[in-house]
């Protein structure tokens, strides 16, 4: 390279050898010039492009945090909505009952016995044999309690039997029982002449003091005749949610009558 800056110095006389070597060596320098502007560029190109997947990686994890933060919005938006509810089902039967709002804090995961732990227990003013609703319907009976919280047994519970009668024709009395799942109920003793059908409203009957009367229970599924022929039975599908709870009320200025847990729950 020594060569081309010798013969490229600013003299306008320069010898027909300079000449010679200046017009063989332009190329080459040409070509270096070309090689050094070309990896200039590719250098450019490629901090551009680190540039580029770094901008794109911050991106990714702000959309990330976007999304999580969009999840728990619309949680809090669905917990919003629930909560108003439970608060307009309150105002709505404030002259009918005292109504306290608990949450759900955990699940049996035993299919005989259906219970929820809810966290309000006796020093919340909780006793045993409380009836337990939500915005549906019945929920159950306040089974044992502590002191910061109560297990709540679930008219799908097998041990549990409420007194019931059919909102429609009002003529039609029953007993619903729990099956050990949530998502049917049984309804027996209804009389073999009983108007009852498909679709009918259950309701609860008030026929004694475990339960206020006209809480709904459920609606009637299927009707079959006992083969006694004197009496019909039901299933009866639950208008309450039980895979979902995650709020409860309880009625506490309704007089329980307690029952002992190995003996039948029953109204």
């Amino acid at each position: 390279m020594s060569v081309i800056n010798m013969t490229s110095s600013n003299r306008d006389d320069i010898t027909l050898l300079e000449k010679i070597i200046r017009d063989s060596f332009t190329p080459l320098q040409s070509g270096v010039n070309e090689f050094k502007n070309g990896w200039r560029e590719i250098t450019a190109v490629f901090i551009h492009n680190k540039d580029l997947q770094t901008e794109i990686e911050k991106l990714k994890e702000e959309n990330q945090a976007l999304k999580i933060q969009n999840q728990s919005l619309r949680e809090y938006e669905i917990e919003a909505k629930r909560l108003q509810s439970i608060l307009g089902f309150i105002n709505y039967n404030i002259e009918k009952y005292d109504l306290l709002p608990a949450k759900v804090i955990a699940r049996s995961p035993n299919n005989w016995y259906q219970n929820i732990t809810i966290d309000k227990g006796a020093n919340d003013g909780i006793e045993q044999g409380m009836p337990v609703i939500n915005e549906d319907g019945l929920v159950g009976r306040i089974r044992s309690v502590s002191e910061n919280s109560a297990q709540v047994a679930l008219i799908t519970d097998r041990e549990m039997a409420v007194g019931v009668i059919i909102q429609q024709n009002r003529d039609t009395n029953g007993i619903v029982e729990g099956l050990g799942n949530t998502n049917l109920l049984r309804m027996i003793n209804i009389p073999y002449y009983s108007t009852i059908k498909e679709n009918d409203i259950v309701i609860t009957s008030g026929l004694s003091l475990n339960y206020p009367p006209g809480i709904d229970i459920g609606v009637v599924d299927t009707i079959s005749r006992e083969p006694s022929g004197l009496l019909l039975s039901a299933t009866v599908r639950p208008v309450v949610n039980f895979d979902r709870l995650e709020e409860v009320l309880i009625i506490t200025d309704y007089r329980p009558i307690v029952y002992d847990d190995s003996e039948e729950i029953e109204e």
